[in-house]
């Protein structure tokens, strides 16, 4: 009887040792699992921007130009001294720097092409050239002529432009465009220099349009997400300029030959230096920045 109280007891005791057991590894795992750090928060980035419309920019440009021509002849005038002989030499001919005020709207297609129209005004630039008509015999007697006019052109322009990379926030482009040129011939003097019998003509202000074309280069810089500025060199061939009617001498002593052509301005063409701001109409919104939790915690 003796024994069989004792192994009861015994079977007794050891089951409490193993509750106590268990309690106490379900007690330390818990106290583990309190002591280790939450796992940081995952967020989700912000959806990119949408662009409306794309890459929309407006421009100003404002430029000083330096413009030539071929040739300014008449007709009637021309071909009197050609039948006589002569030879016509111009002196000098050149046009006083001017002004050019633009305005356009733009593309941006990817990050190496786009394109633009824009339009122009050309301030007035003054016009002179000394004509010396060299007679058969080589003598210039009563035949040198003073020249005096002015210019003015509305320019508009289709344009296309490769950027050709950003290097430190410069994009160096080549373009070219085409588009028309209207250009306006004023204040026309023809002043023959005979110091004995002067005789000055005139003619009336005309105005003619022509196709026009352009070649770009130069280079961007962005200065904020939606400005840059722009300086860039530019060729513009305008074509033809015309006074508005064949010249009429206003003092005696004129020649005789009645004239029907006006006085034309041959292959018109301008070395512009532009600085112009590009607005981007589309350009990207900053994103709210987000910070991960720390790793580890310390209490």
């Amino acid at each position: 009887m003796r024994e069989v109280r004792l192994s009861a007891f015994a079977g007794t005791a050891l089951a409490g040792i193993a509750l106590t057991g268990a309690a106490l590894l379900a007690s330390g795992s818990t106290t583990l699992a309190a002591d280790l750090p939450a796992p940081p928060p995952v967020y989700e980035p912000a959806p990119p921007p949408v662009a409306i419309g794309g890459g929309w920019y407006l421009r100003g440009d404002v430029g000083v130009t330096k413009q030539h021509l071929r040739s300014l002849t008449q007709k009637e005038f021309d071909e009197r001294d050609i039948a006589a002989g002569n030879t016509i030499d111009f002196l000098k001919q050149s046009f006083d720097p001017a002004a050019t005020i633009g305005v356009g709207v733009g593309y941006q297609f990817n990050n190496w092409l786009r394109g633009d129209i824009t339009g122009e005004y050309r301030t007035r630039s003054r016009f002179t050239a000394t004509e010396r008509v060299v007679q058969p015999d080589g003598s210039t007697d009563n035949a040198v002529n003073f020249f005096d006019a002015s210019k003015t052109e509305w320019v508009g322009l289709a344009n296309a432009y490769l950027d050709l990379g950003t290097w430190g926030g410069l994009t160096p482009y080549v373009g070219a465009g085409i588009g028309f040129a209207r250009v306006r011939i004023g204040h026309f003097r023809d002043i023959n220099l005979d110091p004995s019998n002067g005789t000055i003509a005139t003619a009336p202000a005309g105005t003619r349009t022509n196709f026009a074309w352009a070649l770009h280069t130069g280079f961007a810089y962005q200065f904020s997400d939606s400005m840059m500025i722009d300086v860039g060199y530019r060729y513009l061939n305008m074509g033809k300029g015309q006074t508005g009617g064949p010249p009429r001498c206003i003092t005696s002593g004129c020649p005789t030959p009645i004239t029907k052509s006006p006085w034309e301005f041959n292959n018109l063409h301008s070395h512009d230096i532009r600085v112009g701001l590009r607005w981007m109409l589309d350009a990207p919104k900053a994103s709210p920045a987000y910070w991960d939790e720390p790793a580890i915690r310390k209490y």
